[in-house]
């Protein structure tokens, strides 16, 4: 009886030690899932899969519609614009042009510290520079007579390019409030954009009319020399102006309701991306797979009833999707840095993300004022956007612990 005894005794030790030892390993596989977590703050990929079931739901962000209008608070933790976090997103400043000018152009220095805004629509054709971080004016570039419909920083933040309705470019040493670089063109210009690796820049807008054919061009110049390097023809004018992330092909068209695929290197032609009304942007996806353009999908008496944005596959330039449903133009599209969310604007002020896995299920709210520009920052870190009364409100993701 008693070597009974003794040898239950020893089962419960060994049973016991197995126990103890199985405990502590799901424990530990626990604390490595958790501790490395992005910005501090756990997406649902990062969460680590229960072996067990838990008493609560891990979901960390459920989903829900903060109201824009309402200011983060003045100490707010900064997190990256990316999906699953874009319920967090909040407006933290507003910065104002002069009351009843259009915003038009909206963009961020590469480090998102500074944000430069521009547009005019009777008298107001300067281009304000804000300090997001203090939420201060650094005050105006001013030299253009009409409208400035674009701008944009270069990637090492050096210059800020501008293009106006008055038929010209001007590249600013923004820092000092100067012009390093003019060019006249044969009518206005619309759109503005630096290659990736900063050495080229393009400008879109009329190249005139000849044979009662309006035309329309890409200009390109090499940075720094600001020698003309390649001429891309186009109709009408061209409002939308993008290139890749590696900066081989330049996407651009617009007004003729046609946007071209072309090789950045020397024009060469690759596709044609029609739509049924014209395209006011365009913007490509991080890893270069894909085009967004922001267009209209009805129209009614000339009135746009519903606008949408078209997905095309670039390597391929096929057509992918058709994303409908605004009440009314889309003004302006851009893919979010890491490519997780495609946002896109409408004119009555209808902000969208979409998730870039399906493009399904959209998280949206409603930018103030409407919304006729927009741009995110290359550190991913805010969003502008911009509206007819000169307002530009700057958002962010935050968490609140």
């Amino acid at each position: 009886m008693k070597r009974y005894k003794w040898i239950s005794f020893i089962l419960v030790l060994v049973l016991g030690s197995l126990l103890l030892d199985a405990c502590s390993f799901s424990v530990e596989v626990m604390n490595n899932n958790t501790t490395n977590y992005s910005d501090g703050v756990p997406t649902p990929s990062e969460l680590p899969t229960p072996t067990f079931e838990l008493p609560f739901d891990p979901t960390p962000f459920p989903t829900v519609t903060p109201d824009p209008a309402q200011f983060a608070s003045p100490t707010p933790t900064l997190i990256t614009l990316r999906e699953g976090l874009v319920s967090m997103l909040e407006i933290f400043d507003t910065f104002q042009q002069a009351p009843g000018e259009v915003t038009r152009g909206i963009s961020f220095t590469p480090d998102g510290s500074i944000v430069a805004s521009a547009g005019g629509n009777t008298s107001d054709y300067a281009i304000y520079l804000w300090d997001v971080v203090n939420n201060q004016s650094l005050g105006t570039l001013d030299g253009h007579t009409g409208i400035v419909w674009d701008v944009a920083f270069s990637p090492n933040g050096q210059y800020l390019a501008s293009v106006s309705s008055d038929a010209t470019l001007k590249v600013w040493d923004w820092r000092n409030k100067t012009v390093v670089f003019t060019q006249n063109y044969p009518g206005q210009v619309i759109s503005v954009a630096f290659s990736p690796d900063g050495q080229s820049l393009a400008v879109g807008g009329v190249d005139g009319v000849r044979n009662q054919i309006a035309h329309a061009a890409v200009w390109t110049y090499s940075v720094g020399s600001w020698q003309p390097l390649v001429k891309f023809p186009e109709y009408i004018n061209v409002t939308a102006l993008a290139y890749s992330p590696g900066g081989g092909t330049l996407v651009g068209g617009g007004s003729s309701r046609n946007v071209q695929v072309w090789q950045a290197s020397d024009g060469t032609p690759v596709f044609t991306f029609s739509h049924a009304h014209q395209v006011t942007k365009a913007s490509v996806s991080p890893d270069g797979s894909t085009v967004a353009t922001a267009t209209c999908i009805t129209v009614m008496n000339e009135d746009c009833t519903e606008g949408g944005v078209w997905l095309w596959n670039l390597p391929s330039g096929k057509l992918l999707q058709k994303l409908g449903g605004f009440p009314s133009m889309v003004e302006t599209v851009a893919f979010t840095t890491d490519g997780s969310n495609l946002i896109a604007g409408s004119r009555d002020g209808t902000l969208r993300f979409y998730p870039t896995t399906n493009y399904a299920s959209p998280i949206q709210y409603q930018s103030p004022g409407g919304i006729n520009a927009m741009a995110v920052s290359p550190d991913g870190g805010y969003l502008a956007t911009g509206n007819d009364n000169g307002e530009v409100f700057v958002w962010k993701n935050v968490y609140h612990p």
